[in-house]
């Protein structure tokens, strides 16, 4: 195969050509200055092909090495290996859909990415639609960007690009909303609800029950209540947990144990459980379909950290005690989960005792006729 073609168009004066581009990678038409009426016409755009293809045929090789198909996704893949299996999934998820835009947009090496480019995916990213049929979050398609920054900075080291455009752009992410805290009407709902689903099982399978309990009287987070039995030592009370890190380092770290679970940690060691539940593959999934399905959509998983978390300042827990059961690594994260009520700041106002100006209330007309108490007179 010689790598191009010279073809004419109906109609067209010019001869055309069809040959491999080092720069996409794909075929590429080009209309060549060389007339149809010329008799050397055609001879001379076969030459203008053939110097193409010998283009392509000595640097294609290289361009291939630095295509983002021949390295993105192993790079992925051998960067989050162990502790790290879900950030890995989603990094790889996020890669599907930024490598769907470098297509369109004809970008196939690294060196091609400029700002602009990479500032468009924003545009084109909000106006794809998720598997439920809404549009993509402004917030989501950051969240892609700052991968497509890791894998460029990649590029940077491997020399496959000079610079990382992404790390020009200044785009502020919306402001996510609140977790709300839980009810106790709606954790009492929710119960009744796996209750009809697991009830029947027996208990070692019962991971819905199980990992609500837990995250609700521990604080854990959904990935955090599949606990290894051998961790939980329910004679000292206490239980070794392993949460989210940063940097590929996961956090560990003992806690107390709730002696509300007491109970149900023995019965699962009788059971033979090796571990406290398993999480299937799509358990956030799964309980999102269930709080759709019982009009609890307007919550999370994550609710149950911040009812416990209200809940402890709620009853005077001491915040330093209140962070560490909770893993949190300082007060400021501590408090974006407190969602306390007015209800629950009746006794604040007693401390706040500056009385109020006897003339506030008064019309101006009486407050001018009001003798005002004489100054004291310096000693």
């Amino acid at each position: 195969m010689k790598g191009f073609s010279v073809y004419s168009r109906a109609g067209r004066p010019r001869w055309y050509l069809s040959y491999r581009s080092t720069e996409t990678l794909d075929w590429t038409d080009e209309v060549t200055p060389y007339l149809v009426e010329d008799p050397a016409g055609k001879r001379k755009a076969v030459k203008l092909g053939e110097y193409r293809a010998a283009e392509f045929a000595r640097l294609g090789t290289v361009t291939r090495a630095e295509a983002w198909s021949a390295w993105v996704v192993d790079f992925l893949t051998n960067r989050y290996r162990e502790n790290q299996e879900l950030t890995r999934i989603r990094y790889l998820n996020a890669w599907a859909w930024l490598q769907l835009y470098l297509v369109e947009v004809k970008l196939s090496i690294p060196a091609r990415l400029n700002y602009a480019a990479a500032y468009g995916y924003l545009a084109w990213r909000v106006q794809q639609k998720r598997r439920c049929g809404k549009l993509c979050s402004r917030n989501t398609a950051l969240t892609e960007l700052r991968v497509l920054g890791v894998i460029m900075n990649e590029a940077v080291r491997r020399g496959y690009s000079l610079s990382n455009p992404c790390d020009q752009l200044e785009l502020r992410r919306d402001r996510v909303k609140e977790k709300p805290e839980l009810t106790r009407e709606e954790i009492a709902l929710i119960r009744r609800e796996v209750a009809k689903r697991e009830a029947h099982l027996p208990l070692a399978q019962r991971w819905m029950s199980i990992c609500f309990e837990i995250a609700l009287h521990q604080t854990f987070r959904l990935r955090e209540t599949q606990i290894p039995m051998d961790r939980v030592d329910i004679e000292r009370r206490t239980i070794f947990w392993v949460g989210k890190g940063r940097n590929g380092q996961p956090k560990t770290g003992t806690t107390l144990l709730h002696e509300a679970l007491v109970p149900l940690m023995v019965a699962l060691k009788a059971a033979g459980a090796t571990h406290t539940c398993q999480l299937p593959r799509m358990a956030a999934k799964e309980w999102w379909s269930l709080r759709q399905q019982i009009g609890l959509g307007h919550t999370t998983f994550h609710s149950t950290r911040v009812t416990a978390i209200t809940e402890m300042v709620r009853n005077d827990v001491p915040e330093p005690k209140a962070r560490a059961f909770a893993n949190h690594s300082s007060a400021i994260v501590n408090r974006i989960y407190q969602r306390l009520k007015p209800t629950d700041l009746a006794g604040v106002q007693d401390s706040l005792r500056f009385g109020m100006p006897a003339g506030l209330l008064l019309p101006a007309t009486e407050l001018q006729s009001t003798p005002s108490a004489p100054a004291p007179s310096p000693e």
